[in-house]
């Protein structure tokens, strides 16, 4: 990888045409060999990963209007950059915003959003109040009554799904395989897997699915893409 080959050496040897090896110098592996996009030796998944506990919340917008929701969604994404969560399966719906938290970093999470404020004033005022869970805690409760005197004031309620993992298929230029999403899903749902949500990109395509399902999930996309056979 990088920390092995800096990338200006494999362009010079790419570039006069020399085979460049990487190779650990204390085993007998072949080790693996650096080759241009275009004879890289078929498209194929590579590995099954998955990321350890995580928290999924999915915001419900629709009480916020058009005119708000780019405002509202960004000071959102803002809020966790500013206290440094990662965050997981980003998801923008046409009604709804969702993305998934390390479980250890949940609770930095909740103090922040439950119960927060957002005003907006661009053209009309609104005011938006963001709720975590189906029952309303005594802070976000607390809110409400405060904020009575500015009128309407519109909640934005997270449902959360605890004791999720995600699991990811990586593959070097194997993600737009037409088919590929179906394949996993008819492969989840034959094992009796509850896929939670899905993201992916050029490199992976990735599920979100209840923890305790994660060894399962893993081997059944490492059997059904046959890795026990990739070296």
């Amino acid at each position: 990888g990088a920390k092995v080959v800096h990338p200006r050496a494999a362009e010079i040897a790419m570039h006069h045409g020399i085979p460049l090896w990487v190779k650990n110098t204390f085993t007998d592996d072949e080790g693996t060999e650096i080759v241009s996009r275009d004879t890289f030796p078929g498209r194929r998944v590579t590995g099954v990963t998955h990321t350890g506990k995580l928290v999924y919340l999915q915001f419900d917008l629709t009480a916020v209007t058009q005119g708000d929701r780019v405002t509202l969604e960004s000071r959102i994404y803002e809020t966790m950059a500013r206290y440094g969560i990662n965050l997981f399966m980003l998801d923008l719906g046409p009604s709804s915003t969702g993305f998934a938290v390390p479980r250890s970093q949940y609770p930095v999470v909740e103090n922040v959003l439950d119960g927060l404020v957002i005003p907006i004033v661009d053209g009309e005022r609104s005011v938006y109040l963001f709720q975590i869970g189906q029952t309303a805690s005594r802070e976000v409760e607390t809110q409400a009554t405060l904020l009575e005197a500015l009128g309407d004031v519109r909640r934005v309620p997270a449902q959360l799904t605890e004791g999720c993992t995600m699991v990811s298929l990586v593959g070097h230029e194997y993600m737009q395989q037409p088919g590929l999403f179906l394949r996993v899903l008819e492969s989840l749902t034959e094992s009796h897997i509850t896929v939670l949500q899905t993201s992916d990109s050029d490199f992976s395509l990735s599920v979100l699915v209840p923890e305790s399902d994660t060894d399962r999930a893993v081997k059944v996309l490492h059997d059904r893409f046959g890795l026990a056979e990739v070296r």
